[in-house]
């Protein structure tokens, strides 16, 4: 089993996330929320552990990702007890803050940047878009349409002949 723990805001101000804080910094964090979902729901095996500076309240019921509001802390200090807490199971932190970085690699876990993780969570994405995109005619259809361009080929010819 596969765990992500993410600096939150430090993944939404690295990435075109930032753009949603436009509207307010709860969206942004909706917005990331959602984009964690949608890869979670096509690998199921993969946990998410997202970490928010301060205080604050999400509701994951629906979403069934894990996230926690550092509050009197900083987001990079509550890293830092959950990878200490953590059993012998694969970690990667996910932030562009070296200082969370070093203390990952301290602490024998493995660190993405954010631009690696958007695009490993992405490219999934796209591959299975590129599939869906794929839709195959049945072979009724393409009998008919053979017919039509038979027609319409074979009249071409007669015309030019004639």
């Amino acid at each position: 089993m596969m765990e992500y723990i993410i600096d939150g805001y430090n993944v939404i101000k690295s990435s075109y996330i930032k753009k949603f804080e436009r509207h307010s910094i709860e969206t942004a964090r909706n917005y990331l929320i959602q984009v964690l979902h949608k890869y979670k729901k096509r690998h199921p095996s993969v946990n998410f552990t997202v970490v928010f500076d301060g205080t604050g309240y999400f509701n994951n019921f629906n979403y069934k990702i894990k996230v926690i509001f550092s509050n009197q802390i900083t987001a990079d200090e509550m890293i830092r007890k959950i990878l200490e807490r953590r059993k012998e199971k694969e970690v990667i932190v996910v932030s562009d803050d070296k200082q969370v970085q070093l203390c990952a690699k301290i602490l024998r876990a493995n660190f993405l940047s954010v631009p690696e993780f958007m695009e490993r969570i992405e490219k999934k994405k796209k591959k299975k878009k590129e599939v869906k995109e794929e839709k195959k005619i049945p072979f009724s259809k393409i009998i008919a349409i053979e017919k039509e361009l038979i027609e319409f080929y074979g009249r071409k010819k007669i015309k030019k002949s004639g």
